[in-house]
Formats: structure tokens, C-alpha cells, sequence
């Protein structure tokens, strides 16, 4: 029989490796570094200490939402074969460490400057993540509102948060609200959709348990295309952004049509060969799959480090994205949405 690891151990490896970890916030790299190069109402100097502070108020809503998630579904867990480290713990202590999170997600924006509009901001996202799962809302339990739900809580965070908070000149709000909404939409719908048989032996009322596998599988594939364009038309904007900074745009534009023909061979033909295909792989296209693998995990630390090279600060903000493309870029080649 397998040892079972230490809670400690346990905790650490789900947090801080494993993709429903810290790593499931890396969203936050892509409106971060567009923001910072926008141009924004701070000194650079005061940028790199709001953004760390915004980067810690993101996991700690983002941990406390998976946390509540965990705590809520632990016996549907445990009947799946899923363990939690959370589950591991006294019930008080388990419930305790989401609202400390909560928390401390307030005054990491107090300590970033925040205002009302931020602090609205926040709530409002924790809200939906906290009532994803929570009885008696449980949007998870009622159809179409979970999937809103889920994926209004992340853009607000991502997206809505950041831009209130350091106010850029862009014009750029509507396109990354809906690039990041696009993408976590997307995400749901696959993990419904991977998760439809235990879900439907659960009794879990989820949005493709009511529409049905087909319908789910129909509309999945209708956002896939509207993100794929909406991903194209940020790629455009940002290499229209750039040209101020000819080296970049090359750069920028190479690594965008290099990473998307890399996704495409890997996914079309070296997974099949190696027989190192997932679910994800199979079921999204690899267009998606390279377009938004680019976007949010490729371009940030390049943006980053052309701001570093201005504002010797910038390079802690590099170094933590790079740190997440390296995370997210391990994890995707044995990525399982059931556990």
C-alpha cells in the first residue's frame, strides 16, 4: 500500500506545483503586463510594489474560492477517488483559512492603493467565487449561473481589478475582458464536459449536466470560436502597441507565430506519436490551445522584461511570470481535468 504524504507535504504540493494551485492564477500575468505598458497614473517605482501586493490579493482570493470549492464538494471528491489537503484538516480550521485568505486579499490592495472601485471590485469577485460552491446559492447547482459565475468572478479579478487600480490610458478594457472571460468560459465547459458522468451519478446540477453532453459539447465549440478571434485581435492590438519598440514587435511577432505552429505539431503529431495526449489536447483545438498558451503565458514575461530594462524593479515581476510559464508549461503535458 502507498504511504499517504504528510498534510504538510500534501498541502505544499497542491499549492504551490499542482495546476488548481497558485498556478491556475497566471491569468493575472497577461492584463498586469499589458496595463504596466499601457502606461498608468504611478511611477514605475510605485508599479512594481502595487503589482506584487495585486499579484498577492489574486491568490488569495483565487486559493480561498478553490479552498471553499474543496470544502463544499469533499464527499463528491472522496466518491471520485480526489483528495484535498484541505479536507485533511479539522473542519473549523479548514473553514478558518478562507476567510484569512479573504482577508489578507483586502489588505494586500489596501497596501497597493486601492480605492472604493477596487475594494468593490474584490468583493464582488469573491462574492461569485464564494457562491460558486456555497449553499444555498451554489451557482455550481443551477445551470447557466455557474458557468457566469465562474467565469465573471475570474475576469473581474484579472481584469477588472488591475484596471481600476492603476487607471491606464488604453483603450483596451473591453477586448481583455472578453479574452479572459473567453478563456475561463472555455475552461469551464471543458471541465463540465470531462466531468459529465460523475456529475450526473452526483446528482450535480451543473450547466452541462442540465443542457445535455451534445448541447454543452455544441456551445463549447461556439466560444472556442470567438475566443480564437478575440485572442487574434489582441495579438494585433498588442503588436499595434508595440511599435513604439521595433525590436519587440519583432520579437513579439515571431514568438506568436512560433508558439502556435509549435502547439499545433505537438498536439497533431509528437503527442500521438509519443501517445502523450490528454483531454485537454484532444477535445480543444490546438489554434486555442497556441494562441492562448502565447498570450497569457509567453508574452507576459517578454513584456515584463522590456519594462525591466526601463525600471530595474520590473525584473521581480519578470522573474515571478517566467516562474509561472514554467509552472503552467510542466503541468500541460500531463494535465488530467479529473483530478
Amino acid at each position: 500500500m502507498e504511504k499517504k504524504r504528510s498534510l504538510l507535504i500534501d498541502a505544499l504540493i497542491q499549492v504551490l506545483i499542482k495546476p488548481r494551485g497558485i498556478l491556475k492564477m497566471s491569468q493575472i500575468w497577461l492584463p498586469l503586463s499589458l496595463i504596466l505598458v499601457s502606461g498608468t497614473r504611478m511611477n514605475p517605482h510605485v508599479q512594481v510594489y502595487a503589482s506584487l501586493y495585486l499579484f498577492a490579493a489574486v491568490l488569495c482570493k483565487g486559493l480561498s474560492a478553490i479552498l471553499i470549492n474543496d470544502l463544499t464538494d469533499r464527499e463528491i471528491d472522496r466518491r471520485a477517488g480526489k483528495e484535498r489537503w484541505i479536507t485533511r484538516i479539522p473542519a473549523l480550521a479548514g473553514t478558518m483559512i478562507p476567510v484569512f485568505l479573504l482577508a489578507s486579499g483586502f489588505f494586500a490592495l489596501i497596501r497597493a492603493g486601492g480605492d472604493m472601485p477596487v475594494f468593490a471590485s474584490f468583493t464582488v469577485s469573491a462574492l461569485l467565487g464564494i457562491f460558486y460552491s456555497l449553499k444555498p446559492v451554489r451557482f455550481k447547482d443551477r445551470g447557466i449561473w455557474g458557468i457566469l459565475a465562474y467565469s465573471l468572478s475570474a475576469a473581474i479579478l484579472n481584469v477588472i481589478i488591475p484596471w481600476t487600480l492603476f487607471r491606464p490610458a488604453s483603450l483596451l478594457l473591453p477586448l481583455l475582458f472578453t479574452v479572459v472571460f473567453g478563456d475561463k468560459l472555455i475552461q469551464i465547459l471543458f471541465h463540465q464536459i470531462a466531468d459529465f458522468d460523475s456529475d450526473s451519478e452526483e446528482k450535480v446540477k451543473s450547466f452541462a449536466v442540465a443542457a445535455g453532453r451534445g448541447k454543452t459539447d455544441r456551445i463549447l465549440r461556439f466560444v472556442l470560436k470567438i475566443a480564437i478571434a478575440a485572442d487574434i485581435l489582441l495579438l494585433f492590438y498588442i503588436l499595434f502597441e508595440m511599435q513604439v519598440y521595433p525590436p519587440f514587435v519583432w520579437l513579439i511577432g515571431l514568438t506568436c507565430l512560433l508558439g502556435v505552429v509549435a502547439s499545433g505539431i505537438y498536439v497533431k503529431i509528437i503527442s500521438k506519436k509519443l501517445k502523450t495526449s490528454t483531454e485537454l489536447t484532444e477535445r480543444l483545438p490546438w489554434t486555442y490551445l497556441g494562441l492562448s498558451y502565447v498570450l497569457f503565458y509567453i508574452l507576459p514575461p517578454i513584456l515584463l522584461f522590456m519594462l525591466a530594462l526601463q525600471e530595474p524593479g520590473m525584473w521581480v515581476l519578470a522573474t515571478l511570470s517566467t516562474l509561472s510559464f514554467l509552472g503552467v508549461s510542466v503541468n500541460f503535458f500531463s494535465y488530467d481535468p479529473k483530478k
